[in-house]
């Protein structure tokens, strides 16, 4: 008999092949979108902690600047600074002059690394600055300056071991289809 250019069993090899393909291709596709997604995460919480930190810091500083009472403005801003996520903390007045800043304040310059090739001094960094409101009108802002890799560290950390070990259980599965297929391929 001559064998058909057509082969039933070659045609399902293929199609089963193609399957394999399709398949990991989609694993493939879904673990970079999951990664994405865990990064949109992390880029939120820091976004969400960050703005409920600084308007937190604007309503316990409206009070004392309202009074003018420099010195609990002054302690506000050491306080505020002592957290490891913060680098900095100054207050201002509604002109923009600086009315207490914690210990180790940089000017907005030095912050923004105006003065630094490339702004590389702020590399890295966050600042928010959040006005203080009394009775409805503007007496002031509050700048808070944060070190990203700080506040993100925990979280990225754990993504980047999910990322990792999605990808050993890719691999695994993938190699399993093939040993598999070696091993129920009759000879």
């Amino acid at each position: 008999m001559k064998e058909s250019l057509f082969s039933l069993r070659l045609f399902i090899k293929l199609v089963f092949v193609g399957l394999l393909v399709l398949m990991l291709v989609t694993i493939v596709r879904n673990s970079v979108h999951i990664s994405q997604g865990n990064q949109q995460i992390e880029t939120k919480q820091l976004q969400t902690l960050t703005r409920l930190l600084v308007s937190q810091a604007a309503l316990s500083a409206s009070d004392l600047l309202e009074v003018k009472d420099q010195e609990k403005l002054r302690y506000l801003a050491n306080q505020l600074a002592s957290d490891t996520l913060v680098t900095d903390a100054t207050i201002y007045n509604n002109s923009g002059i600086k009315v207490a800043s914690s210990n180790n304040a940089k000017t907005v310059r030095e912050s923004l690394g105006m003065d630094t090739p490339l702004a590389s001094a702020s590399i890295g960094k966050q600042q928010l600055v959040e006005p203080i409101f009394s009775q409805h009108s503007i007496i002031g802002y509050v700048r808070i300056t944060f070190e990203k890799g700080r506040v993100t560290a925990f979280s990225e950390h754990h993504y980047r071991n999910s990322d990792r070990a999605m990808f050993l259980m890719i691999m695994m599965s993938f190699l399993s289809g093939v040993l598999l297929t070696v091993i129920l391929i009759k000879k």
